[in-house]
């Protein structure tokens, strides 16, 4: 025997915590499953059918309201199986016939035709009118406003952004690639479209180490010159030193040359002192060193301010770089030229302290001009110029995608497009019903065609109807059976007709049937439709699921249900159940139900095999699969159920109902043990009142005056009613059993 394996681990409520506990359970061709309500019957059901749907053909009966469709009739289901009745061939195509030129007249005017001028029908026809005249509208309404911002694009000037021949398709092509421009990038776009060609001039400059005429500088301040004659009158003092050379220099070197101090004549002898005094070779040399300095100090200051950078010739995209770069040069620049002033100042200094060490300079060495990235952009600069037209197109293309931009936001183009989009999709909706009607008007008509060429020949094949297969059941059952409905132009629709006490044929609509009324005509119609589609299946084996079949029927009802199932689970219709390939699963919440659908007897047959062994029993308790595998651990009889039933009943507070699964319970306990009824109640009036099934009066006056015990209360009196007739044991052995296995 093949079982099939259920994965129940991947499905969780919306909280996140698993529906089931267990990751898996096993099923066998037969599957017998208590739980109660609430334990995950349907949820299973769902897990099941997604699991095995691609393989299996899944059929779930989940009672009435899924089997049957708001206008009161069983289904939209064909009712047909395949044995027929030659007498009625005539009566029964006229009858679908009938019902086909019904529902052709209902699809014609379903989609109508246009009314006449602003009047227009209230059909699909008209409705597709209307919705096209609002998508019109809209559309017009969208069109005016390309059309508007194309020629007012195409009047922009101060700059031109666009061809003269700007136009409304040119703008709907662009819209999509629309940008908000910020506004330096605005301006940028704006002068770069308006601008004329501009060429920068790269920077020359040989980079300078600043750091090696600072050493020479010092080098030559700390240099000094010794005296190879020394002139006493001099006195070491330096002052006096550079005022003679002053002297020497300024005066002619001839015999009585007027001092221009002290006005005295200077004698030859004096200038020849002084001439050798001056002209020794360290002074020269020390000189020469002095001036050479100089000289190239002077000549970088000379290169430094010979450095020209400006902004001005560079194109609007390049003006904010070229403005922090000329900014950084003239900073470099200036630091440079201050630097080597400082040093010329010092050596300026040492030329008139030849013969004593001067301070060395201590100061830090600035950045030399870096002209590295001006230069560069120098090059994008004049690159850009090379390619001005196409700039300009660029520019010009931003502009105008910005002024689309505004006129889409302006105009609140996405709204209105979402506008126009819902009213295309409301028209297209209205042409697909149509054409959807259109497609069920030509079946309908080849239905037709085809019904009348039946009927022409004479040819009965009509088949036994599924109809008649549930009156054939539920005769004798009940007084009612399944009728066609006649009333006004529909078709294919039933209702439930009986005979009055006069004898007279009266009809039932769905709605005054009761829920077990309901629920046998969808559960034997349920059974009826397991035979359909068998050959074009083409053999898949099927899972067939009852999720709580039988619920508020009466006794006759649950015989009925109880015996279809049996049937079914037992292959005497192989057609709808092949117990060799197919699966069944019945599960209930009902005690009695679940006692008497099963298998009955847990017997060994030849084999030693139970009903235990060759089908699945569980009972569902907390979100556990409790495999049942021999007659102890299920429930025993009718009475444990009810004990079961009750405790159940007390956990959830359903106080109505536990007073009459006590009743049963008692009446039950009363017959079995021929403990006299009287001696039972002991003529304790709260007994009688809630427990004696045998007192009209008793439930009459509960029925009329509401009792006010809560569940646990309740419970207690139970309890104290058996304590009272010497049977605690009874009520506790029970009791303990009901709570292990609930």
């Amino acid at each position: 025997m093949s079982e099939i394996t259920i994965d129940l681990s991947q499905h969780c409520f919306p909280d996140g915590i698993s529906v089931f506990k267990q990751s898996a359970v096993d099923l066998k061709h037969r599957n017998f499953i208590f739980a109660r309500n609430g334990s995950g019957k349907s949820t299973f059901s769902s897990i099941i059918s997604n699991q095995l749907s691609g393989q299996y053909d899944i059929r779930i009966y989940n009672g009435f309201d899924s089997m049957l469709g708001e206008n009161e009739n069983l289904n939209a289901f064909a009712l047909s199986v395949n044995a027929s009745e030659n007498e009625k061939l005539i009566e029964e195509k006229q009858g679908s016939l009938d019902a086909k030129k019904v529902e052709l007249s209902r699809i014609l005017s379903e989609i109508g035709n246009p009314g006449i001028g602003d009047q227009m029908a209230t059909n699909l026809t008209g409705n597709l009118l209307k919705a096209q005249k609002d998508v019109n509208e809209k559309s017009k309404d969208i069109e005016n406003f390309f059309t508007a911002s194309a020629a007012q694009i195409k009047n922009m000037n101060s700059p031109q952004i666009s061809s003269t021949s700007y136009n409304k398709n040119n703008f709907k092509r662009e819209m999509k690639s629309a940008i908000r421009l910020e506004s330096n990038a605005f301006e940028q776009a704006k002068d770069t479209a308006k601008t004329n060609e501009k060429i920068a001039k790269p920077i020359t400059w040989n980079k300078v180490n600043l750091s090696g005429y600072l050493n020479s500088t010092n080098s030559i301040l700390e240099s000094e010159v010794e005296e190879k004659t020394r002139i006493q009158r001099f006195n070491d003092n330096q002052d006096r030193i550079n005022f003679a050379a002053k002297g020497l220099e300024i005066h002619e070197h001839n015999e009585g040359e007027v001092c221009a101090f002290c006005g005295n004549p200077i004698s030859k002898d004096t200038f020849d002192e002084l001439e050798r005094y001056f002209s020794a070779d360290e002074v020269e040399n020390l000189k020469a060193r002095i001036n050479s300095g100089k000289g190239k100090v002077s000549e970088l200051i000379t290169a430094a301010e010979s450095v020209r950078v400006e902004n001005s010739n560079f194109y609007p995209k390049f003006q904010r770089k070229a403005v922090e770069l000329v900014r950084q040069i003239s900073e470099q620049k200036e630091k440079f030229i201050r630097f080597c002033m400082l040093l010329k100042n010092n050596l300026d200094d040492k030329e008139k302290n030849l013969f004593s060490k001067q301070s060395l300079i201590s100061i830090a060495i600035p950045e030399d001009i870096d002209t590295s990235e001006y230069n560069k952009l120098v090059e994008q600069n004049n690159l850009f110029g090379d390619d001005l037209d196409r700039e300009k197109e660029k520019a010009k293309l931003k502009l105008r995608k910005n002024a689309i931009n505004e006129a889409l936001e302006s105009f609140q183009y996405e709204v209105k497009a979402a506008e126009l989009k819902s009213k295309e999709e409301r028209r297209d909706e209205i042409q697909n019903e149509i054409n959807k009607k259109n497609q069920d008007k030509q079946v309908v008509k080849n239905a037709i065609d085809k019904l009348e060429n039946e009927i022409n020949d004479l040819k009965p094949s009509a088949e036994k109807q599924a109809i008649e297969h549930i009156n054939r059941k539920l005769r004798g059952a009940v007084p009612w059976q399944l009728d066609y409905y006649e009333e006004g132009n529909e078709s294919g629709y039933y209702w439930v007709s009986q005979k009055d006490e006069d004898g007279s044929i009266v009809h039932r609509g769905v709605k005054e049937l009761s829920t077990g009324e309901k629920n046998i005509i969808a559960l034997l119609y349920f059974l009826e439709r397991l035979e359909d589609t068998e050959e074009i299946r083409n053999g898949i084996p099927k899972v067939i699921i009852f999720d709580d079949p039988m619920n508020s029927n009466d006794a006759d009802m649950q015989y009925l249900i109880i015996t279809e199932l049996q049937r079914l689970y037992q292959g005497k219709t192989p057609k709808r159940y092949d117990y060799s390939k197919d699966y069944i699963v019945i599960m209930t919440h009902n005690i009695h139900f679940y006692l008497n659908v099963q298998p009955h007897g847990a017997f060994e047959d030849k084999n030693q095999k139970t009903k235990y062994d060759k089908n699945n029993f569980y009972h569902i308790r907390r979100g556990n699969f409790f495999k049942i595998e021999n007659q102890k651990q299920d429930f025993k009889t009718n009475y444990d159920a009810l004990w079961s039933e009750l405790y159940d009943l007390s956990e959830n507070g359903l106080t109505n109902s536990m007073l009459n699964s006590m009743r049963r319970i008692i009446e039950t306990y009363i017959e079995f043990t021929g403990v006299d009824q009287e001696n039972f109640y002991r003529g304790n009036k709260k007994y009688l009142k809630l427990f004696n099934v045998n007192s009209h009066s008793a439930i009459d006056s509960l029925s009329a005056e509401a009792f006010t015990e809560n569940a646990q209360e309740l419970v207690d009196a139970f309890h104290q009613i058996f304590k009272d007739n010497n049977a605690e044991s009874h009520f506790k052995t029970h009791w303990k059993q009901s709570k292990n296995s609930n």
